[in-house]
């Protein structure tokens, strides 16, 4: 995958058939679009893909809105995908200023468009004012070929990045999962925590996720960490630690079964399988214990029983 960090940047000389959207989480929708993409690379076109640094929505409304997935994990994903071309452009004012017209006109002067793909609710240009109506006029006039897609269902409501997100705010990693179509994942670097587990011969991997992360609720989750080019299960913890801590910072914490390596300082991704419980405030670390032992029984008899997906 050919990657680019602006419109500006380069002038393609083959033929493209385009995307443009935040893709927050890729799910099940987004891919339907790649696919319509693929059906056309087949037929000689490339396939290219446009997102931006910046969420429009954020910038716009001036929010902090965590993501589903970071910059750098879209970007990962989208190569996984298959997409030929990936243009992750600023979403500043001159971007956010331009005319519809001029910027579907931009896209076929400069980038060669010969077909977009896009959901029937995609808006572009200044203020959001330019519509699938508009595209429609503006493929005749341009000659492009414009593919709407219509919105993908999960029990009679529309699959978005919003119905997913707000699934893994409450904790329903499960159902997330199941929206997205494929496993929701933290990545991190290993750091030093205060070392509690390992008093209580319960040992975890600590990360730090991205700042602009949307982690999930606090509770305890079924989860598998991939540390190099290897996979271990576990059992993850998001939360305050209440029965120690005073409550003012999260940490994200994973018993990972059978394992004693140093990894501090590494790399490794977190991927949530299942929600298993809220976070609790045991009365001792005994209690806590007993409690952790019994999750842990869980998690090995969930692996042993379920059909697993390991969509890493």
């Amino acid at each position: 995958m050919k990657i680019f960090n602006s419109l500006d940047e380069f002038n393609l000389k083959s033929d493209t058939a385009i995307t443009i959207g935040k893709f927050d989480g890729l799910h099940r929708g987004h891919k339907i679009l790649c696919e319509n993409l693929f059906a056309m690379e087949r037929e000689g076109l490339l396939s290219l893909a446009i997102s931006f640094v910046d969420s429009p929505t954020n910038v716009v409304n001036e929010s902090d809105e965590k993501k589903i997935v970071t910059n750098e994990e879209r970007m990962a994903l989208f190569k996984d995908s298959g997409i030929s071309v990936f243009i992750e452009c600023p979403f500043d004012e001159k971007l956010m200023k331009t005319a519809p017209k001029d910027f579907i006109n931009r896209l076929v002067d400069d980038l060669n468009m010969k077909c977009l793909v896009v959901g029937k609710d995609f808006r572009f240009g200044y203020k959001g004012s330019g519509d699938v109506t508009l595209l429609h006029k503006l493929s005749e006039e341009l000659g492009f070929k414009l593919i709407v897609i219509d919105k993908l269902q999960e029990d009679n409501v529309d699959i978005s990045s919003t119905r997913i997100r707000d699934e893994i705010a409450k904790g329903h990693i499960l159902k997330a999962n199941q929206l997205m179509g494929r496993n929701y994942f933290i990545y991190g670097e290993v750091v030093y925590g205060r070392q509690v587990g390992k008093k209580i011969d319960f040992p975890t991997i600590n990360i730090k996720p991205s700042k602009d992360k949307l982690i999930p609720a606090n509770g305890v989750y079924i989860s598998v960490v991939q540390i190099g080019s290897n996979i271990y299960q576990g059992i993850t913890n998001v939360g305050i630690r209440p029965t120690f801590d005073d409550g003012n910072s999260l940490s994200i914490e994973t018993h990972i079964f059978n394992f004693d390596s140093n990894v501090y300082g590494k790399e490794v991704k977190i991927v949530f399988l299942k929600e298993m419980r809220g976070e609790k405030k045991f009365n001792s670390a005994e209690e806590l214990k007993a409690q952790l032992v019994k999750d842990k029984n869980y998690g090995i008899d969930f692996f042993s029983n379920e059909h697993v997906n390991l969509d890493i």
